[in-house]
């Protein structure tokens, strides 16, 4: 279990999210053969990777603000992270490398085949904006105590905190696995 200063979690977490952010941008230069290009079957395109990312960002997001808009605001600085939250969490943040942790999405969380990839690319900016605007709230909140329902399974619930982690590593491990898509489609493209 690790402790933090909540602002220094929180302003780490904004920091991160505004680095998302900016790397989704080049993105928007590839057209839209290039954002639906799949290299076999069973691997996602950039825009189904991005749709993968809207679906669980907007259950993680609506789970948050459920719980958040209901309780009061408090000043408490501290927040302690649960062993099985860290667990979560080593096993989505991406490794210095890039690696990551091999995990299965459950099929309610897999792209349903995008139709307009450039919608789906603003709607994940959308969720960014949303993602900063949580964490903002959250700074008034107890991060330490307010517990929400993880997205995966209901009877399962995390700290505020905990949440907010899985959510912006989530967020960097698929950023990760669509550049590395870009580099593939690219590299194709250019012979």
């Amino acid at each position: 279990m690790n402790v933090f200063s909540k602002q220094t979690l929180l302003s780490g977490l904004t920091d991160r999210t505004v680095i998302i952010t900016s790397n989704t941008h080049p993105f928007f230069r590839l057209s839209e053969t290039q954002l639906k290009f799949k290299a076999s079957p069973e691997i996602w395109s950039i825009a189904e990777i991005f749709e993968h990312l809207n679906i669980s960002n907007t259950k993680c997001i609506h789970a948050i603000l459920e719980r958040v808009k209901t309780v009061p605001d408090i000043t408490s600085d501290r927040y302690q992270s649960s062993w099985l939250g860290d667990w979560v969490y080593e096993k989505l943040m991406p490794k210095a490398d890039g690696s990551v942790f091999k995990v299965s999405s459950p099929k309610f969380l897999h792209p349903p085949g995008c139709g307009d990839a450039y919608k789906v690319l603003q709607q994940f900016m959308e969720t960014q904006n949303e993602t900063h605007d949580v964490l903002l709230h959250a700074a008034t909140k107890d991060v330490n105590g307010i517990r929400v329902p993880f997205y995966l399974t209901k009877t399962l619930k995390f700290r505020l905190g905990d949440t907010l982690r899985f959510l912006i590593a989530h967020n960097e491990r698929h950023l990760l696995q669509a550049q590395r898509m870009m580099n593939t489609v690219l590299q194709i493209q250019n012979g």
